[in-house]
């Protein structure tokens, strides 16, 4: 029997106290910036919580059901085991939450003072107490209760790790595929793609926001980043791309997703390895997306849902971002980026009228609206087939 891919978990009992002392690690560590971190503190950070890494969920519990988790502890009822996974974050050794967000946050809010007890149905003479209110002895109860923690380290590789993740899933709570890469590909990017997306569901007037179609629930399962990332990855490499699998044989991408991971996986490895112009290539990334977002803004002036059929004037309804739009908008600036277009010139009101015009033609006359064509919109072959035969001249 191979044993090359044992992983063996620790479970351990940690108090609520000493699960709220390291949460509160985590929320200070992330308030700091890596090149302000100091040997000693790198030390004083070791293992803290990471309470809402980037793949997790939006908080969604409500105080009653905090109020009722509270509840449970204090008469005793067991709460499920909390998923920990060891991780690299700004130099310090932090310990990610997979799941059990909501169990920590829950007990971490009202060990701060942030609610009331509510809706309680047993211990009822509690109801309207702030944790301070309780009694020495429920406080006493409540930071000794012990929880449960299971804590994956040293993963061999992150292809075991993702399958770990998934398998984990099965029994839990359903991640969609795009929590679990977020889980497993840890990049400056995907921190950046992440806090981008939230930008945008936080301020819903901007002309980004209502282009990229961003609302709680895309937001919450992971979908707008996924768009982007799929974005990212044609920007960067194109819409044709082949990639080299676990066998180290040659394998085309043919799904929008496979362009996510695959490019969430590139940008996870190339940290990994320390590469010399890590910085540079992250700005350049960066400054990339930023173009195209401008390129995207000026559309938005003439079409408030530049990524759907809106676009062309085939419809106004249904879907407000349509991946296959994306993906030739995000071709055709790579192929303008290829041509050294100048997109400050480009994104006159002129050029972009002038522009949108023969992309209209151009898409109504395309597979897309083909009565007969009945493969995916997606397909990466048939994009490229429109991105090649696009002839602009600025």
């Amino acid at each position: 029997m191979s044993h090359d891919f044992k992983i063996n978990p620790t479970t351990i009992g940690l108090t609520w106290q000493t699960v709220f002392e390291r949460v509160q690690l985590g929320y200070e560590l992330q308030e700091l910036k890596e090149d302000e971190l100091t040997k000693q503190q790198i030390v004083k950070f070791n293992d803290a919580i990471i309470i809402s890494p980037d793949y997790q969920r939006e908080y969604r519990s409500s105080v009653s059901d905090e109020s009722s988790l509270i509840e449970s502890a204090l008469i005793g009822i067991p709460i499920p085991p909390i998923f920990l996974a060891s991780f690299k974050y700004k130099g310090v050794q932090v310990l990610n939450v997979v799941d059990g967000q909501h169990r920590l946050r829950a007990f971490h809010r009202f060990f701060s003072n942030s609610f009331k007890l509510t809706d309680l149905s047993i211990e009822n003479n509690k109801n309207n107490m702030f944790f301070d209110d309780l009694d020495v002895d429920d406080i006493n109860t409540l930071q000794s209760r012990d929880i449960s923690t299971i804590t994956f380290r040293d993963f061999p590789g992150k292809d075991f790790e993702l399958e770990i993740f998934n398998r984990y899933n099965k029994g839990t709570k359903p991640l969609t595929p795009q929590d679990i890469r977020h889980a497993v590909y840890d990049s400056k990017v995907n921190e950046f793609v992440n806090k981008f997306c939230k930008e945008l569901m936080d301020n819903p007037k901007d002309s980004l926001s209502k282009a990229y179609a961003i609302s709680k629930d895309r937001y919450q399962k992971k979908t707008c980043q996924e768009n982007v990332f799929v974005i990212l990855s044609i920007i960067e490499d194109g819409v044709s791309q082949e990639v080299i699998d676990k066998d180290g044989k040659p394998k085309k991408i043919y799904k929008s997703p496979q362009y996510a991971e695959y490019y969430m996986e590139k940008k996870s490895r190339l940290e990994m390895t320390e590469h010399d112009d890590l910085e540079a290539l992250t700005k350049n990334t960066f400054d990339q997306f930023s173009r195209f977002n401008n390129f995207i803004e000026s559309i938005a002036r003439h079409t408030e849902f530049p990524f759907s059929k809106e676009i062309y004037g085939v419809s106004k309804r249904g879907n407000k971002f349509q991946v296959s739009i994306s993906m030739i908008l995000a071709g055709l600036f790579r192929k303008l980026n290829i041509e050294n277009v100048d997109f400050l010139s480009f994104c006159s009101d002129e050029n972009i009228t002038k522009f949108l015009h023969l992309l209209s033609e151009k898409l109504n006359d395309s597979y897309l609206e083909d009565p007969d064509y009945n493969a995916s919109t997606t397909n990466p072959i048939e994009v490229q087939k429109f991105v090649d035969a696009f002839e602009f001249q600025v």
